[in-house]
């Protein structure tokens, strides 16, 4: 990427290294990651209510019913509190402000749990924002 913009004045976009290093998300989505359960939920066309569409299904994670007018207020709490500081290992990580502590599906599909992070996709996704460090650093004008 470096050499192709750098030697021949060609680039291409790669979604996983274009990180906002300057400014970032807003403080909210640095902590607590991508809102599901608060900002937005999943609603099936039976009007059941989930906190995102990776939990459609899976009663467990059933926030309620919009025939029924029911909400799990508890369930919409425990993903409002849910962030880099309550995730198992995020609160000591260099990389916590560009995670959020991963996915909620994901942590709970992998580790039962939406506070432990999948140490898989941490390790991922420190090697993504170190690599887009060092690209932004090799881009910079000298």
């Amino acid at each position: 990427m470096i050499r192709r913009k750098k030697e021949e004045g060609r680039c291409f976009n790669f979604f996983h290294f274009m990180i906002d290093l300057d400014q970032g998300p807003c403080a909210i989505k640095r902590l607590r990651g991508c809102g599901c359960g608060n900002e937005y939920v999943s609603v099936t066309p039976d009007g059941d209510i989930y906190p995102c569409h990776q939990f459609v299904g899976n009663d467990e994670w059933k926030m309620g019913n919009l025939d029924d007018e029911t909400l799990d207020i508890e369930m919409k709490d425990k993903f409002a509190c849910s962030n880099i500081y309550t995730k198992e290992g995020c609160k000591d990580c260099w990389c916590k402000f560009y995670c959020s502590g991963g996915c909620n599906a994901n942590n709970c599909s992998f580790n039962k749990d939406i506070n432990k992070p999948v140490k898989l996709s941490c390790e991922m996704e420190r090697k993504r924002v170190e690599c887009a460090i060092m690209i932004k650093v090799a881009m910079a004008d000298k």
